[in-house]
């Protein structure tokens, strides 16, 4: 996959091309029902596939304040993409130009740019200045410059459009295993391996804890069943997150408990997959009491394993 970093918004390609827009936070299983036209068109007629989306949330401009916390870095982003077939990555910097552009110049700049055969939008996807370019619009303006407009419609849970929105309030609700289902992967974090007070180790329950991006999305306070990615292995965990009110200092920390693991990790990059929510977060009376209960998390983590093994 080709990733252009296009600030100066001047790459131009001749390649006929089907061209997928949107934000993509989370590459969630809607937003890969755009990703699967693309390659059907590729399939079909032979088109270079183009996904043309932005570094930063448009709202990191327009409202910083109301910008949404990411459930997908940009290197995380990076990588599903190239995983998913993309041709060609375009990553725009969301600035004063794009925030005023009208909608017919944003789609001048790319008739201007590109080889365009056909897009590819979800249903509600909005574009220029006060996103006053909608579906209706983008099929009126496809029609006059030759192109096939693919408007994917919407994909639902319940009632509910599958989207970024409602998986960020699933991660902070704890609700980890079924934003993962909408995610068609586990929910991620990853981070560094930093030196903690450690307590754990004391314990008997050495945990890693970890430097992570504050522009992630951090799943409610409590403790979860993990998987993770060490130097391309696997193992089978116990992550605490939140401000362990028992040893607390007040500030939020991401620490896991690696079961059957004795390496030393610090300074190691470790990824750690949310797979289940087990219980909250408790403040223990005292130490043998926090002991007793984490013995309980590793026979509950174990039962879960077992159940995934067999499955």
């Amino acid at each position: 996959m080709k990733v252009i970093f296009n600030y100066d918004r001047n790459y131009k390609t001749d390649i006929p091309s089907t061209i997928a827009l949107g934000t993509f936070d989370g590459i969630h299983i809607a937003h890969r029902k755009l990703i699967e036209e693309l390659q059907n068109k590729k399939e079909q007629y032979g088109y270079q596939s183009i996904v043309y989306t932005f570094i930063n949330h448009p709202l990191s401009l327009l409202r910083p304040e109301m910008e949404p916390p990411q459930i997908m870095l940009l290197g995380e982003r990076i990588v599903e993409f190239s995983k998913l077939g993309v041709d060609v990555l375009v990553l725009n910097c969301f600035d004063s130009f794009f925030s005023h552009q009208t909608p017919d110049d944003f789609l001048s700049q790319l008739a201007n740019n590109f080889n365009i055969k056909g897009l590819v939008v979800g249903f509600d996807y909005r574009f220029g200045y006060k996103g006053a370019g909608d579906h209706i619009y983008l099929e009126r303006e496809s029609k006059r410059y030759g192109w096939d407009l693919t408007c994917v419609p919407s994909l639902n849970q319940g009632d509910e459009a599958i989207s970024s929105s409602l998986i960020r309030k699933l991660i902070m609700d704890g609700r980890v295993a079924e934003a993962s289902d909408l995610l068609a992967n586990p929910y991620i974090i990853n981070g560094s391996v930093i030196h903690g007070y450690g307590r754990g180790k004391n314990l008997g329950f050495p945990t890693a804890n970890i430097r992570f991006s504050l522009k992630k999305v951090l799943p409610k306070n409590g403790v979860y069943f993990t998987k993770c990615k060490y130097k391309n292995n696997e193992y089978w965990g116990l992550t605490n997150v939140g401000t362990n009110p028992t040893f607390s200092d007040g500030s939020v920390h991401i620490e896991t408990y690696l079961l059957d693991f004795h390496e030393n990790l610090y300074d190691e990059k470790l990824q750690i997959q949310f797979c289940e929510w087990l219980r909250k977060e408790i403040k223990f009376d005292n130490p043998e009491d926090l002991i007793l209960q984490m013995e309980q998390d590793v026979i509950k983590a174990k039962k879960l394993i077992y159940k995934k093994t067999k499955s």
